[in-house]
């Protein structure tokens, strides 16, 4: 990270772009650790973390830089942020849902299905990826190490009545929850590439609708690109209200590099076709899909310059926009137990360039992307812009 701005320099140096959002993007650029006294009154996995403003933050997962890291620690009796010593905002947990503690009639305990971030619940069909099987994961990934460190490594985990119930109880709490996401490892196994998966899916899913009586809940789906039959199944047998099927990659030949599961069972070119197939089925708005940002200048063919990179994604963005897709913008962190742990990241400036690009073209487009924004996801730094549109 030679010649990088600081937060303090990139606010100054771009004062229309919201300060806590460039926070935001460098904390999870640089990565999060806690104080001892931190770790001994909240734990080792406290959940994401709000500022001042309200913006939630996701605290990176893996390990940071010896000396370019962030800390949280006590401040004045309150929790505040450091770099390098010095104080730099105050900080809150997220606090934790009400059902946090509850079990299902089964005895499975409801945290352990239902992860959370501020207004957001996040179910996990499962936590493995198969692709791993035979070294075809994503290389910026670290899903099967991460969830095996944690012992929770699982190739088909609870009952749809273990998620049904949970499900019941976290809507007991008024106001704590304005969307649901669903989302779980690759599958490509079935009569039909990926049907197992979008059985799965599919379960789950109707066991999260049988709570509500809507016929359509603010439900995403984050998965894997299906073909066009498959997506309209999940429309017509679920309630789910959003589609967004990853590419993390936007250049063609970078997606085959780095993304070489996604590349073998799908390909470029049906990913993008699924995704513009489906805004015919949940509608213009309702389908996005995310991109990992830097991982396009780490590849070992990735582009040489920022410039190039910026470049690319925009004209990607552009692109899908112009099909009623919407492109948004991860913060990438190499993290340990994936291929780029160590590689270089690219600059904040880069993020906030990026992020201030997707989010002008979308809004030309009349996309706005309310399921990521910042109460509702901890990595967009792009999304949270259009609380300011």
């Amino acid at each position: 990270m030679e010649n990088d701005l600081t937060f303090y320099e990139a606010v100054q140096k771009y004062p229309a772009f919201p300060k806590f959002t460039i926070l935001k993007i460098d904390l999870y650029r640089r990565g999060v650790l806690y104080s001892d006294r931190v770790i001994e009154e909240f734990g080792r996995y406290p959940g994401p973390f709000i500022l001042k403003d309200g913006t939630s933050v996701m605290t990176a997962a893996g390990e940071c830089m010896p000396d370019d890291h962030y800390t949280i620690d006590f401040h004045n009796g309150k929790l505040g942020i450091f770099y390098k010593g010095e104080f730099v905002e105050e900080t809150e947990f997220c606090p934790r849902p009400r059902f946090f503690g509850e079990t299902t009639s089964s005895g499975i305990p409801m945290e352990k299905i239902g992860m959370f971030r501020p207004q957001v619940l996040n179910i996990w069909t499962d936590r493995y990826c198969h692709f791993w099987e035979k070294g075809n994961q994503c290389k910026f990934c670290s899903i099967n190490a991460l969830f095996k460190e944690r012992k929770q490594l699982d190739k088909g985990i609870y009952e749809a009545e273990d998620i049904r119930e949970t499900i019941k109880e976290a809507m007991k709490e008024p106001g704590r929850f304005s969307m649901i996401t669903v989302t779980g490892g690759a599958n490509p196994n079935g009569k039909e590439p990926f049907d197992d998966e979008v059985a799965r899916y599919i379960e789950v899913i109707q066991a999260i609708g049988d709570n509500f009586e809507s016929p359509r809940i603010p439900l995403q789906l984050t998965s894997c690109a299906f073909s066009k039959k498959q997506v309209k199944k999940i429309y017509d047998e679920t309630k789910a209200m959003m589609y967004c099927p990853d590419i993390e990659v936007w250049d063609r030949n970078l997606f085959a590099e780095i993304c070489p599961g996604k590349a073998k069972y799908v390909g470029w070119d049906n990913w993008v076709k699924s995704l513009i197939d489906a805004v015919g089925i949940f509608g213009k708005g309702l389908v996005a899909t995310n991109i990992v940002l830097g991982v396009e200048l780490a590849a070992d063919n990735g582009f040489s310059t920022e410039d190039e990179a910026l470049k690319s994604n925009l004209e990607g963005c552009e692109f899908l926009a112009k099909r009623g897709v919407a492109m948004m913008g991860l913060v990438w962190r190499p993290v340990k137990g994936s291929a780029f742990y160590k590689r270089r990241q690219p600059s904040l400036e880069y993020y906030i360039r990026v992020s201030q690009g997707l989010h002008d073209i979308r809004v030309s487009y009349g996309l706005h992307c309310e399921f990521d924004d910042y109460k509702h996801c901890g990595n967009h730094g792009d999304g949270d812009l259009h609380r300011i549109d």
